[in-house]
């Protein structure tokens, strides 16, 4: 089965701040706070879920609320309300999505000048309930073109606006009945750009597709909207909240399907759903059901980083001319990476299932076996630094001790209470760039100390072209797994940077390594291999652009793909020095 999915498809802005809101209310809370929120924060029950693992208690009476941290929902709330949650003691976090409280000013603007409102939208929509607490009691809610011929005609001061997940299609004929009935009457779009996107997408697939698949909760405004635009388009359509609610026999009647979610569904849930609708296909005629398993596994297990580690002391061997113990060196490179990567995989579990929950299962239920694996592997990458020399040991022994207190928590003194815990990885950009440091380190620096001073040119050459190179590797993952990073409060250079800017850094990166490549026959730190390293280049900026496209976040067939172009270069490589030692 062909699957189409909608770029448009998940988190909207609105969303993503009301979860940064929450999270970075999580990470800040003293102990005794409580902290909740006032009704639901979005229209998710798996996120929500979530959210309540994590202490974040849903309150939907105001009485509740009294004397805690309550964080208003993405919807917002009427100032009614508001207030009567400051008269009873609560410390309000405002989480409302800017796009609906610009429609509060709009309305609160015009009441003030005696203004009726008039309300596009579903009237026990949380939204909709707190747009008409600005009304000042003079609003009223439609839904369908022919209730504009039931608003009183003596109205001269009128204002028609729209919840921010309306139909485009039904505001627009409202608008039109609306200004024939009031000639003077204002009227202000206010769907959302992100709804209007969204929409227009759906409308767009419905017509290259046989069937299309709605992601996103039953009570979500604006996911029951795209539903309902698909069967307009005369498709067959299913609104789901997750896989499981797909009927499989039915769906294998399709050939080519097209998915698309509202602005409050998780990358995992619709890539689970497109993985389910894939997999219908391969359960009758071929294999790529296992494939996609196995791949899954060996991302998982970490299988492909330590190939990839490994790859990395024969390129720096072709590139430089530097061979000390090259065996040595992948060994332990592939070693080191394999255990603390899997370390740090089950110690950030919690944050791993914000955004990949089968991952995280994949984690907790393999513990005990990557536990003693780890330990076999940083034993083994401690005696190999021990054949090359001691003090190649003690720096060994120095990156595993830091690589393993990398996500404990510490303990710090007393006076230093407000910093009760804390991890290296919560050091804003720590992992972004501690991972090409430990890369260029492991196999570049520690096996080659004793001809550091001899050759420090060509050494410190080596260290600067695989930080860069792994630098690029590592945000190209960050930009796989920027949704869980934010929901699980992990600050990779890309939260804190976003997307867009994370891009164009990688590019500057891109153009460093060029640089590099071709500075460094000429400057005598790099043999011949340099320059066809340069063609490698390419190779991530093609990646860089179809992820760019791709909707979906932090998969293993994407993850593989980065990872296989570090052991495509460590294979070319190997070959390069067999022959050139001929």
């Amino acid at each position: 089965m062909e699957v189409i999915v909608a770029k448009t498809a998940g988190f909207c802005r609105g969303v993503r701040n009301a979860l940064e809101v929450t999270l970075e209310a999580i990470q800040k809370r003293k102990n005794g706070e409580q902290l909740c929120t006032y009704g639901p924060l979005i229209h998710n029950k798996q996120v929500l879920s979530m959210l309540e693992e994590k202490g974040i208690r849903e309150e939907n009476r105001i009485e509740s609320c009294a004397g805690k941290h309550v964080v208003i929902r993405a919807h917002g709330i009427p100032p009614q309300e508001r207030q009567e949650l400051h008269r009873l003691g609560a410390t309000l976090l405002n989480a409302t999505c800017m796009r609906v409280a610009k429609v509060h000013g709009i309305i609160k603007q015009h009441a003030r000048k005696g203004y009726h409102t008039v309300i596009v939208g579903d009237a026990d929509h949380a939204e909709v309930i707190g747009l008409m607490g600005y009304a000042e009691g003079r609003g009223v809610v439609i839904h369908d073109p022919q209730q504009v011929e039931e608003l009183p005609e003596n109205w001269d001061k009128v204002l028609l606006v729209a919840q921010t997940t309306q139909n485009e299609s039904v505001f627009q004929e409202i608008q039109h009945r609306f200004l024939k009935r009031y000639p003077g009457g204002i009227v202000k779009n206010t769907i959302c750009g992100s709804t209007h996107e969204r929409q227009e997408e759906v409308r767009n697939l419905c017509s290259e597709v046989e069937a299309m698949v709605i992601v996103g909760g039953y009570h979500s405004g604006n996911t029951l909207r795209l539903a309902e635009i698909a069967r307009e388009c005369r498709v067959p359509s299913y609104h789901v909240e997750t896989e499981n609610d797909l009927d499989p026999v039915e769906m294998s009647r399709y050939t080519r399907v097209g998915v698309s979610a509202g602005a409050s569904t998780p990358n995992w849930i619709i890539r689970d759903v497109v993985h389910h609708l894939e997999s219908l296909q391969s359960e009758h005629f071929g294999l790529s059901g296992r494939f996609r398993k196995a791949l899954a596994l060996l991302v998982y297990g970490n299988f492909f980083v330590a190939l990839a580690a490994a790859m990395l002391p024969p390129m720096v061997q072709a590139l430089t001319g530097l061979s000390k113990a090259p065996g040595h060196s992948s060994g332990m490179a592939a070693c080191y990476a394999f255990a603390m990567h899997s370390l740090n995989s089950y110690l950030d579990r919690n944050a791993i299932q914000l955004n990949d929950p089968a991952r995280a299962l994949f984690y907790h239920h393999w513990r005990f076996a990557f536990t003693g694996l780890s330990v076999v592997a940083v034993l083994i990458s401690l005696h190999l630094a021990w054949d090359i020399g001691f003090l190649n040991f003690l720096a060994m022994a120095i990156l595993v001790a830091l690589g393993t207190l990398y996500s404990l928590p510490l303990e710090l003194p007393k006076r230093w209470q407000k910093l009760s815990v804390l991890r290296m990885k919560d050091i804003p950009a720590s992992k972004t760039f501690s991972v090409p440091f430990v890369w260029a380190c492991i196999t570049v620096l520690i096996p080659h100390l004793s001809e550091l001073f001899k050759s420090f040119s060509v050494v410190a050459y080596g260290f600067g072209v695989v930080f860069v190179l792994v630098l690029v590797r590592t945000m190209l993952m960050d930009l796989l797994a920027v949704q869980g990073d934010r929901l699980g409060g992990r600050e990779t250079l890309v939260v804190l940077v976003g997307e867009k800017r994370a891009r164009s850094f990688v590019v500057v990166m891109l153009g460093l390594m060029l640089c590099l490549l071709l500075m460094g026959p000429a400057l005598g730190t790099a043999g011949p291999f340099a320059l066809l390293m340069s063609f490698w280049v390419g190779g991530y900026g093609w990646y860089l652009g179809i992820s760019h496209r791709y909707p979906l976040k932090e998969d293993p067939h994407h993850e593989a793909l980065i990872e296989s172009s570090t052991i495509g270069l460590g294979f070319l490589a190997l070959l390069w020095n067999f022959f050139t030692e001929l």
